[in-house]
């Protein structure tokens, strides 16, 4: 009885006990965190009278006659056989003669573009269009070529190429669209403030399905016309499935997007990482055929030995620079933002001619080599399951007293031309009620003023684009 007593008094000390571990670690409430949507806040009253348009800085007008020549229509004698047409759209047009035909490289992004090039060229011969050749498939090299296409006009680019231009013109069309109209700034076109300038950037937006290339390969291939040969070399670097072509008779060679006179544009904002890598790693190759001719698909071409092997040289120094340092960066776990703040050309890369950041960006090239080698997530426990912008929006305007109160600080920091703070702001209202049309109006012309200030042909792009959308999405017209 005695043993039984206190095996009693044993099962009841550990029921106790287990009891009071189970309240200490296990919670009966409903599993999950808590989600209060905060209410939205009113509409804001402030007057607001919009500062003047925005005008060109005078480190940007200095750029302007460049640019200017740059979209004048101009077709450049290289040799005898070669020709370059550029400055009618955004890519350029290059005419090899043979004497059993011609052989198109890369065709603009429009049909109209390609029209005028082609009267141009046919100045110059009335032989045959033999061959096209795709140096990468993004639209500005290939939406030009029904207008070359022949009897018999057979198109090359690699396997990869056309994979690419499957995906991008195919599923991801719309999206595709849409952001290569935004970064050309013509989203929107009724609410834009009118260019002092035209841009030279033709619309393909309703262009249909791409011509498709004939002729494939994976690394190489090589082919004879009229006396020349033709080699082409899979290229990565702008694209997975870019290729250079080369002359070696001529010793010329056509880079593609490879070279521009221009900082390259290693990431494009709104579309898929770049393989950067790849890129510096195909002008080191590049660099090895003595070239005397560079031809590029965007601004003038290259002429004498030594002066292409300085461009590339100081190019391909220029991209791995950027790719190393953000490779370091993130191996110490600096976030991208403290990345992008740190890492700048060196004066000696930074003050070449043809890195000047007037298309590619050093800070985007950063954001998009974290894109292309890291994950989503930076370790700090608050991005892992995000609410809603609007949630912290709207109980940072209940913190702040009101919309008005966001907005009467972003009005005051632009007129001292603190235009970023400006547009943070704006956004904590338009995330907080999407239908405050101040919000979107002073955003907006901050927005003109960024882009007028950035000095960076894409950036005034976005800038624009992004501006219109604002204005259009508060009915308000410049």
């Amino acid at each position: 009885m005695k043993a039984k007593i206190i095996a009693l008094i044993e099962l009841v000390v550990i029921i106790v006990l287990a009891g009071a571990l189970v309240t200490q670690c296990v919670s009966f409430k409903k599993t999950g965190p808590v989600v209060r949507e905060p209410a939205a806040p009113g509409e804001s009253t402030l007057s607001y009278t919009p500062p003047p348009p925005p005008k060109f800085p005078i480190e940007v007008v200095k750029k302007l006659p460049e640019l200017r020549r740059a979209f004048t229509p101009t077709v450049d004698k290289i040799t005898d056989d070669i020709y370059l047409a550029r400055g009618f759209a955004l890519g350029s047009v290059m005419m090899v003669i043979t004497d059993e035909g011609l052989v198109i490289i890369d065709t603009t992004e429009s049909t109209d573009a390609a029209g005028e090039i082609l009267e141009r060229f046919r100045r110059i011969t009335d032989k045959p269009i033999r061959y096209i050749i795709y140096t990468h498939g993004h639209p500005d090299h290939f939406y030009g070529a029904p207008v070359f296409m022949e009897d018999g006009t057979r198109i090359i680019a690699t396997k990869t190429a056309v994979k690419f231009m499957k995906k991008d013109f195919g599923w991801l069309k719309p999206f595709q669209m849409r952001s290569r109209l935004n970064q050309a700034g013509i989203v929107a076109p009724e609410f834009s403030r009118k260019l002092p300038v035209e841009s030279g950037i033709r619309d393909f937006s309703k262009r249909g399905d791409p011509v498709y290339p004939t002729i494939t390969f994976d690394e190489e291939y090589s082919f004879m016309l009229g006396g020349k040969k033709f080699e082409l070399y899979h290229t990565t670097g702008e694209t997975p499935g870019h290729l250079m072509v080369w002359l070696p008779d001529e010793r010329a060679l056509f880079p593609g997007d490879l070279y521009y006179m221009s900082f390259p544009n290693l990431s494009t904002p709104m579309l898929e990482p770049r393989p950067v890598k790849g890129w510096y790693d195909s002008l080191e190759r590049m660099i090895l055929m003595n070239a005397e001719y560079l031809v590029p698909s965007h601004t003038a071409a290259i002429i004498g030995e030594e002066n292409v092997r300085e461009v590339l040289t100081y190019h391909s120094k220029a991209i791995r620079y950027v790719y190393g340092e953000t490779i370091k960066a993130i191996n110490e776990g600096k976030t991208v933002d403290e990345a992008v703040h740190s890492i700048k050309l060196p004066p000696e890369l930074a003050s070449r001619f043809h890195l000047q950041e007037l298309y590619g960006r050093v800070d985007w090239s950063v954001r998009g080599i974290y894109q292309g080698e890291t994950g989503w997530y930076d370790g700090h426990g608050t991005g892992l399951a995000p609410l809603p912008p609007r949630f912290l929006a709207r109980e940072l305007i209940k913190i702040a007293g009101g919309a008005d109160k966001i907005l009467e600080r972003a009005i005051e920091l632009q007129k001292a031309d603190e235009h970023q703070l400006v547009c943070e702001l704006c956004d904590v209202v338009i995330n907080a009620n999407p239908n405050d049309k101040l919000a979107r109006i002073i955003k907006a012309n901050s927005l003109e003023y960024l882009g007028y200030q950035g000095g960076n042909l894409n950036m005034f792009g976005f800038y624009r684009s992004a501006a219109a959308l604002e204005r259009q999405a508060a009915g308000a017209k410049p």
